[in-house]
């Protein structure tokens, strides 16, 4: 289809007041949106917390790194794998914010429950039933969010809802570093059913807890009609992925390959300021927090505003440039950590990379909603994040302690793994989105048609 007549057709539709009155009005909308990003924050802060517990939590369960990246990894993946295509045909046909809201609760105690674990056994079981919670909240806000605004306002919104992962991320760092500081001062607390709790043990309930709260207010957000009616059967699911399977692989793959090195980063940065540069904890959740509190959250703003200008223009590939230029400019920031740079140098290279991580993280989610049809958006959405999770959260931590454990021997080393795991995992990530976007750009353009 060309370019002008997709502008057209949305223009119409634009000024069309029978289509405007569809639409839930903006103040409600953005409300909805805020408590969304909200969530997200706290899934963030929650899966992120333990990357500031690194060192206490091997000292006290007598762990190695690449244990402690099954934590942070593939034990989070493993039931977010297994429950996120369930829930995304859920959300094509149920309450999309009470599955939200059952979500939040799950997971939210689940983490309080990380801080009553005795045993690396228990730790482990808990961090699963933290990514079981978590794998029904995107999948429900994706099928939201294009329900709630406009055509040309959803990358934005999409971006804004994709800030909650930069909050919750610079939180944790940020609240992890102060509650560790405060922690360390205070005797331990007696809690009924759950005796002793001090140290680590009490940050996972300090963080956990709050979100309970955070479940009841999902339940205030607009619940907006479905565009295109409720739920298609799995068979017509599966059907449009056979046909279409190039455009949803560049999403589903391509754009999630440079969560690699972003879970690289968020999950051995912190021990690699401490062991290497011998930076303190509240030191480092500043470096941490403030990485992704200031350019990650730049990084989707802009590129949320970029991408609708350029669908506006009639180009429906703007997300996906974003995303080739944030996964090689984080390839080539990123990787130069391989080289063991001064403290100074790997700072500003940690808040560089930031932005270029999120500039391409961010595209995928709002590029996916221009291909996916909306009676299919759940399940669609609940692909994307069972492939973002398995493996970004299920290679890069555990990849990234291979290589500090096994090929360099070295715990001082675990910058130069994560340069590398980066480096590579950008190059492969902008290679498969350059593959996939004419793929993609027939998908999209034959879902806008207003014959469509």
């Amino acid at each position: 289809m060309a370019r002008s007549g997709w502008r057209r057709s949305a223009e119409m539709a634009s000024l069309d007041p029978a289509a405007e009155q569809t639409w839930p009005r903006p103040l409600p909308a953005a409300l909805s949106l805020a408590v969304l990003v909200l969530a997200y924050t706290f899934s963030f802060i929650d899966r992120t917390i333990l990357s500031m517990l690194v060192g206490p939590v091997k000292a006290d369960l007598q762990i190695t790194d690449t244990q402690v990246s099954l934590l942070t990894g593939i034990a989070f993946a493993l039931f977010y794998t297994l429950l996120g295509l369930p829930i995304g045909m859920w959300v094509d046909r149920g309450s999309r914010r009470g599955i939200a809201a059952a979500g939040v609760a799950v997971w939210s105690l689940m983490t309080a429950l990380c801080g009553a674990a005795q045993s690396y056994a228990g730790l482990l079981l808990a961090r699963i039933g933290v990514g079981a919670g978590e794998a029904a909240l995107s999948p429900a806000a994706y099928s939201l969010i294009p329900d709630l605004f406009r055509p040309e306002h959803r990358s934005r919104a999409q971006g804004v809802y994709g800030m909650g992962a930069c909050f919750g991320s610079g939180l944790a760092f940020l609240i992890g570093g102060w509650t560790i500081a405060a922690v360390s001062k205070m005797p331990p607390l007696h809690l009924p059913l759950f005796g002793e709790l001090g140290g680590w043990r009490l940050v996972f309930f300090v963080v956990g807890l709050p979100g309970v709260l955070v479940a009841l207010l999902v339940m205030s957000i607009v619940e907006p009609p479905r565009r295109s009616g409720v739920g298609s059967s799995t068979g017509e699911v599966m059907a449009r992925l056979r046909k279409d399977w190039r455009a949803y692989g560049v999403i589903f793959v391509g754009c999630t390959v440079i969560n690699i090195g972003f879970h690289a980063l968020s999950a051995w940065g912190p021990a690699m300021l401490g062991r290497v540069h011998h930076l303190g904890q509240a030191q480092i959740g500043l470096v941490m927090g403030a990485a992704f509190l200031g350019p990650g959250c730049l990084a989707l703003l802009v590129g949320g505003t970029l991408a609708d200008r350029a669908l506006m223009r009639g180009r429906l590939d703007g997300n996906l440039l974003n995303g080739m230029a944030g996964a090689l400019g984080a390839a080539l920031v990123l990787g130069a950590l391989a080289f063991d740079p001064p403290t100074g140098v790997t700072i500003g290279l940690i808040l560089v990379a930031a932005f270029f991580l999120m500039l391409c993280i961010g595209a995928a989610p709002a590029a996916l909603q221009m291909i996916a049809p909306p009676r299919m958006r759940g399940r669609m959405s609940a692909a994307y994040m069972v492939a973002l999770n398995l493996i970004g959260m299920g290679i890069g931590p555990t990849a990234t302690a291979a290589l500090t454990d096994f090929a360099f021997r070295d715990p001082l080393a675990v910058g130069r793994s994560i340069g590398v795991v980066a480096f590579f995992a950008g190059l492969a990530s902008a290679a498969l989105i350059a593959a996939g976007r004419p793929h993609f750009r027939r998908a999209a353009e034959a879902l806008q048609r207003p014959t469509a």
